[in-house]
């Protein structure tokens, strides 16, 4: 539920005010910062588990260790998550703004 807050709402409005003001594509950045947010999620995620698979099978591991590291594995995916959308964040923040605004919109009569 945490994460969904931040898939559909946090990270596009921020995504698109930043590029907004940089006169970049609100969409694309959005779904770039979504996209950084779940890779990140599921490559963590899906490498301790693969790291966790291949050191059960060589060795006897309790049940009870499977629970905390379920926990612990949930908590490193969403930190890096937060950290790869942050990363997103400052690259498009590096961007510089444009000098000139652009010119006003052509009269309607």
């Amino acid at each position: 539920m945490f994460e969904l807050y931040f898939v559909f709402y946090a990270i596009p409005k921020t995504m698109s005010q930043l590029a907004r003001e940089r006169q970049r594509s609100p969409v694309a950045w959005s779904l770039i910062g979504i996209g950084a947010w779940l890779g990140a999620e599921i490559i963590v995620a899906g490498g301790i588990g693969l790291a966790y698979g291949i050191w059960s099978m060589f060795s006897e591991a309790p049940e009870e260790f499977s629970t905390g590291l379920q926990l612990l594995t949930y908590v490193l995916a969403l930190g890096a998550a937060i950290l790869s959308f942050v990363l997103v964040k400052r690259f498009l923040t590096s961007r510089p703004k444009p000098l000139l605004a652009p010119p006003p919109p052509p009269p309607t009569f």
